[in-house]
């Protein structure tokens, strides 16, 4: 009963006091006036609604403010630090023009919704505007729905490796015809230190863009063999139709690109928020953003996902039509592929069947090795491509739909949070008890369980671990990998890829001081490799030759050439074994000295309780007789 009354109470005040401001406004007073005072009144321009139209986020510890970097998308001078005044602007600008097709109603549509449904009343009305351009534009995006689409990782391009999140907007009968939504950065340079440089600094200018999703799914899914997951949205159509007036609004204002948080993936969750107040994706993140852990997010909102598609990539596709061939058909897939039998002697004593699918399997081959995508014409087999076309189109029989389950380890949305932190205990023979403290902001390691992940493929960067010696008292960097990156896709015939690494940073070591912590003996280094990788699942081989560049104050500048090599075991979904070696023979250039590096790295990871990761390790260094035994605990995180 007391809560009833309490209710009654508060909404008799709410009553009361929007009476009591109705009837002190003059009668003298501008509609203009009556609307800035109102919003003061209540309070709009905290509203979190009227913060996500304006793309208002909180980064670090600061205040929030506006990420919008173009000059035509905030119209107070101080509109991206100050709400309240750019709120003021825009009902000063909705009053100011309300006839020319550049009038403020047409290029802020979405905020003039708003406005009218937060302001108008029996005593004034927002004045609204014919925007021909705006319904020309809305009629042809013609909106159905909305799919939230991820690509896979792609650890040969530097803009693509941590995967990339864009939109479809369903609008037609097939998919390929629909619209896409994609934020993205115009990068100038393909060089992966420069690349990392200009993307972490904001050099890069970023824009959205409206484009067929054919394209998107030529360029990941054909040209860059990417696979592209598909998940459904469960909106209605008036937060569809807020996405895209928001979508409006931005237009061609840049927003600075910066690689760690204001990245295609963080400024795609913000322009999803503006579709409903209830979303908060964007909020999530305020350190650093993976677009993996963007599609967790959104994934994990209750009833948001209606249904998941998954589009496999060239390879995958290739690899599921060369399965299908049986030993004689694949022996007649290299016989023409060298060239040693010609179309016809296939026809002729094979079935339409089987000549389909070889024909088939090796469209598919040829797509893949050249990343052909679209209507791309091929430059290594350009007659033998359309004799091929021309030969199967004359057979006369329908391919056989491709058919391939991920599992469930392949999910992306299943992974754990990029993000990782953690600590470790560990006795070491020469240095004691030793005490690690480690952050790994991005993404995987190969040697951590690979659900949601690839097994052929560790992404680090930014990584490092602090030290504590209990014996000397002493801490130290220990260790600090600006890149450190590992891709070991397998060889399965007709398939040979290269593996290759790159690892670029400053270490502690011990083969210089195995004593105790040396400042002399922290070098900086630049390595890298190139061999190949094989899988007989569950296990995984790799081997790599190696070179590295690197200087300290002990040794100078050094040159070293080895290997590495190891492997990894996939003992269950949540759990990996690995072992690798890493030999060295380095060379001072200063002191034409030579010396060896020699040193076996085992680990057994297990993933439990859905962020947390523990690990056990024994490494042993058999140049210096060195052996190290420890336990990590991780805590995986957005």
């Amino acid at each position: 009963m007391s809560l009833g009354i309490r209710s009654l109470f508060t909404i008799i005040n709410l009553i009361y006091s929007s009476c009591l401001f109705a009837l002190n406004h003059s009668q003298s007073q501008t509609a203009e006036k009556y609307f800035i005072e109102k919003s003061r009144f209540l309070s709009l321009a905290q509203k979190s609604e009227w913060q996500k139209i304006l793309f208002y986020q909180k980064k670090f510890f600061g205040s929030p403010k506006g990420i919008v970097d173009g000059k035509e998308f905030y119209l107070a001078e101080d509109g991206k630090i100050n709400l309240q005044s750019e709120l003021e602007a825009t009902i000063k600008a909705f009053f100011s023009d309300t006839k020319s097709k550049n009038s403020a109603h047409c290029k802020f549509p979405r905020r003039l919704t708003w406005l009218k449904a937060q302001l108008d009343d029996e005593y004034y009305t927002i004045p609204v505007s014919k925007c021909n351009e705006l319904d020309k534009w809305l009629e042809f995006v013609n909106p159905e729905g909305v799919v939230f689409v991820f690509s896979s990782f792609y650890i040969n391009n530097p803009s693509s490796m941590f995967g990339h999140t864009f939109l479809r907007i369903k609008n037609s009968k097939d998919p390929l015809t629909d619209s896409g939504i994609n934020f993205a950065a115009n990068p100038d340079t393909n060089n992966i230190l420069s690349y990392t440089y200009k993307g972490l600094t904001g050099m890069f200018e970023g824009k959205f863009s409206l484009l067929p999703y054919s394209i998107k799914v030529q360029e990941y899914n054909n040209s860059e063999s990417r696979d592209i997951w598909e998940y459904e949205l469960n909106l209605s159509k008036e937060q569809t139709k807020n996405m895209l007036l928001s979508l409006w609004e931005v237009g061609d204002n840049r927003i600075d690109y910066y690689y760690i948080d204001e990245n295609c993936s963080y400024i795609l969750l913000a322009l999803l928020d503006t579709a409903n107040d209830d979303f908060n994706f964007a909020s999530r993140f305020w350190l650093w953003v993976n677009p993996s852990d963007t599609l967790r997010v959104v994934y994990s909102y209750p009833n948001l996902i209606k249904s998941v598609t998954f589009r496999p990539s060239a390879e995958k596709r290739f690899r599921y039509r060369y399965s299908l061939l049986n030993k004689q058909e694949k022996n007649i897939f290299a016989e023409i592929l060298s060239e040693k039998k010609i179309f016809s002697a296939i026809k002729e004593k094979n079935s339409k069947t089987s000549t389909a699918k070889i024909l088939d399997a090796i469209t598919e081959y040829i797509d893949l090795k050249e990343n052909l995508a679209g209507t791309e014409e091929s430059k290594k087999y350009p007659v033998f491509r359309k004799q091929l076309l021309t030969t199967r189109a004359e057979l006369g029989v329908i391919s056989d739909s491709i058919k391939i389950d991920p599992s469930h380890s392949d999910r992306p949305e299943k992974g754990v949070p990029g993000g990782r932190m953690g600590g470790s205990y560990s006795h070491s023979y020469y240095l004691g008890n030793l005490f690690d403290l480690e952050i790994y902001p991005v993404l995987h390691s190969i040697e951590s369980p690979s659900v949601g992940y690839s097994r052929e493929s560790q992404i680090e960067m930014l990584s490092g671990s602090l030290r504590y010696e209990a014996v000397s008292k002493q801490a130290y960097i220990n260790k600090l990998d600006l890149v450190n990156i590992i891709s070991i896709p397998s060889i399965n015939p007709p398939l040979y890829p290269v593996a290759w690494n790159l690892r670029l940073g400053l270490n502690q070591d011990y083969d210089c001081d195995k004593n105790t912590y040396n400042s002399s003996c922290a070098t900086y280094f630049f390595s890298g490799g190139a061999g190949f990788a094989g899988l007989v699942n569950p296990l995984q081989l790799y081997l790599l030759s190696q070179a590295e560049f690197s200087y300290q104050n002990a040794n100078a500048f050094e040159v070293s050439l080895g290997t590495l090599s190891g492997f990894t075991l996939k003992t269950s979904e949540s759990s990996m074994l690995s072992s690798k070696v890493n030999w060295m023979k380095r060379y001072s250039v200063l002191y034409s000295t030579w010396r060896d590096h020699f040193l076996l790295e085992n680990s057994f990871s297990i993933q439990y309780f859905t962020n947390l990761q523990n690990k056990i390790f024994y490494n042993y260094n058999f140049h210096n007789h060195e052996w190290q035994a420890g336990l990590s605990f991780y805590w995986h995180f957005y």
